[in-house]
């Protein structure tokens, strides 16, 4: 008698590996989205902690008169020197005369990637990114150069709870 499998056996076998790929695959791109999602809010936590620790700075060296990239609060009026909508450039690094993160982020305008939204609004001293996860999904924030703060003001494809949960 030979040793072999049956067909019902083998058809059993493709069943159960089907099953185990169906609940694996799900739970494989929640953990992508989680990653990127966890990736956007390390650089914002970033560069808040480096904008408050320029705040301090200000403070303490007593500079209340601003000039050199600060707002009349203390804040970086700008966060970086990128042209809008490009891909290559340095991000959130400061200006010529006020420097914040020392290891810039790269724009780019592929997925899982920061990019300069829209020109800086220096009247108002305001500065726009965007953080694309996917095709389908994006944040777009805007810094506030006279409070220090970002805030969501676009949540493509995102839930407002998921965007704030990202610069909270």
């Amino acid at each position: 008698m030979k040793s072999s499998f049956t067909l019902i056996e083998l058809i059993f076998v493709i069943v159960i590996i089907g099953l185990l790929a169906s609940v694996a695959v799900p739970k494989f791109m929640q953990t992508k989205a989680s990653a990127s999602s966890n990736s956007a809010k390390s650089v914002v936590s970033s560069i808040r902690t480096t904008i408050e620790t320029k705040h301090g700075e200000w403070i303490i060296n007593d500079d209340l008169d601003s000039g050199d990239g600060y707002t009349p609060q203390g804040y970086p009026i700008k966060l970086d020197e990128a042209s809008d909508n490009a891909s290559g450039e340095d991000l959130f690094v400061g200006t010529s005369t006020l420097k914040l993160l020392k290891n810039p982020i790269k724009s780019c305008l592929n997925n899982d990637c920061w990019f300069k939204y829209k020109a800086d609004d220096t009247d108002n001293n305001l500065s726009y990114y965007e953080y694309k996860f996917n095709d389908d999904e994006y944040i777009t924030l805007e810094y506030n150069g006279s409070n220090g703060k970002f805030s969501c003001i676009s949540d493509g494809g995102m839930s407002k709870k998921d965007c704030e949960s990202i610069i909270d």
